[in-house]
């Protein structure tokens, strides 16, 4: 489609599109995409899915904004900013995710698209999001990559063994399994398969104590960010496992500080 009057991208910061949740106490969700996105150079651009009603650690309930409003706010960013990268958060189901594919396909056609399936509140509450397989072949077969956590990735790749799951959904998709829930006590370890193998693995050594709400968002925007950037999917995962490693250590409460 034309843009009027666009940005030229050789004079502006490469932009960056996340379509998630509003969480008001700005640990996660869009907030924390922004906050991200600004500190890695890149502009970003924001659409929310649904309002939630949260602190650090308490979630009470959410309200999910109307497909039309979507879309609604997606064509007049299209109008001024070319959209190098997106990532998707929290969506209402796997039709509403799609519905934003679809969007960012019909908008941005050249974007990389990034999903963290976020499928419970880290502040405690259950999405209860079905798994229907050809909508979820669909979503995969149109990303860039997904980065499900240890819980996720079972549900999603309909497996008890995580990496198991992950290496079906990697048929599909690039699938970063991200290893901040896994039992391993003395490092993290987040593994990115591709074709159903291992392609290549991002430790760092565990950090206790260091739990932060929204921690999942903050590696995916900060991958999201450096795609946008021109950066290739594995030294872009690679600079993400340093940004989120920067935020955990930032300090010791769940709400972490973002720095350049």
């Amino acid at each position: 489609m034309t843009r009027k009057t666009p940005y030229n991208s050789n004079k502006f910061r490469p932009v960056a599109l996340t379509i998630a949740g509003f969480d008001s106490s700005g640990g996660a969700g869009v907030l924390a995409d922004i906050k991200t996105f600004e500190c890695m150079e890149v502009y970003g651009v924001a659409i929310i899915t649904c309002n939630t009603f949260q602190n650090d650690i308490t979630f009470k309930g959410l309200t999910w904004l109307d497909k039309k409003e979507k879309e609604r706010n997606i064509a007049l960013l299209a109008e001024r900013f070319p959209v190098k990268a997106v990532k998707l958060g929290m969506h209402k189901n796997l039709k509403d995710v799609l519905h934003s594919i679809k969007l960012c396909k019909n908008y941005f056609p050249d974007a990389k698209i990034i999903w963290d399936p976020i499928l419970a509140a880290s502040a405690g509450y259950d999405l209860d999001i079905k798994i229907q397989k050809e909508a979820l072949t669909k979503i995969l077969s149109s990303l860039s990559l997904i980065t499900p956590n240890q819980i996720e990735v079972r549900k999603l790749g309909d497996s008890k063994d995580a990496v198991k799951a992950a290496k079906c959904l990697s048929m599909e998709c690039p699938t970063l399994l991200k290893g901040g829930h896994s039992s391993a006590k003395k490092t993290s370890s987040d593994q990115l398969f591709v074709n159903g193998k291992l392609k290549k693995e991002y430790s760092s050594t565990r950090l206790k104590g260091k739990e932060k709400h929204g921690s999942g968002c903050v590696l995916s925007a900060s991958i999201t960010a450096s795609i946008a950037k021109g950066d290739t999917l594995e030294n872009a995962i690679g600079i993400g496992k340093k940004y989120v490693t920067d935020f955990l250590k930032s300090n010791n409460t769940l709400l972490g500080y973002h720095m350049n």
